[in-house]
């Protein structure tokens, strides 16, 4: 099976496996990234206040298993009653299923421990890379690639991209916000995802599987 990338996909694989190695590479080591301290200073020092707290409580919500989980069961539903394809329909939780193994696999690889300051939410685990980032790209992600794909009203689209867009924006704010996560964890989460994303549905198109 031979998969065809174009010039901008390429272009997109190439600067993001960039990001993702200049990351990797002193996380690996144990040394702390300029972006991390520069975050820390500016979102975790200078933004939080009491009011701000219960809404990016809410905004990380939206990449919580439970939550992604129920909406990837409504939009599977969606595809089996409305489009009346199986095969598009089985491939929404495939598609998370497997980016879900390749954060685990990451993270007890790496096993960056989650940073040292005052969390505002109890969680376990290992930091890095980000599991919500990573998973909440693949799904809005995906959410977006489908919208591109089936709605015809033009500002419609544009519109309901854009909301998409900003929700993974705020969610990756959020991780660091709470305390739970580095930033370059949530950057090379969205980046993992998104040539994930690339690249899986290239496959899942040629197999004849997907929209």
């Amino acid at each position: 099976m031979k998969i065809k990338f174009n010039k901008i996909e390429i272009s997109i694989i190439i600067v993001l496996l960039i990001i993702i190695i200049a990351i990797a590479i002193p996380v690996i080591s144990g040394k702390e990234l300029i972006i991390d301290k520069f975050a820390y200073h500016t979102i975790v020092e200078n933004l939080r206040e009491y009011n701000l707290d219960g809404i990016m409580r809410i905004i990380t919500s939206f990449s919580d298993t439970i939550t992604i989980i129920g909406m990837a069961i409504i939009f599977t539903l969606g595809f089996l009653l409305f489009f009346k394809n199986e095969k598009e329909a089985a491939s929404i939780p495939l598609i998370l299923i497997i980016i879900t193994l390749i954060n685990q696999i990451i993270k007890h690889t790496v096993k960056r421990q989650r940073p040292d300051g005052y969390r505002l939410i109890p969680i376990g685990g290992y930091s890095y890379p980000s599991g919500h980032a990573m998973v909440s790209m693949a799904f809005y992600g995906l959410i977006i690639y489908i919208i591109n794909r089936k709605i015809k009203n033009k500002p419609l689209k544009i519109t309901m991209i854009s909301l998409t867009i900003l929700l993974i924006i705020l969610i990756g704010i959020s991780r660091v916000y709470l305390g739970v996560h580095y930033l370059s964890d949530v950057i090379t989460g969205y980046s993992i995802s998104i040539i994930y994303l690339i690249i899986i549905t290239k496959i899942l198109h040629k197999l004849k599987l997907f929209p």
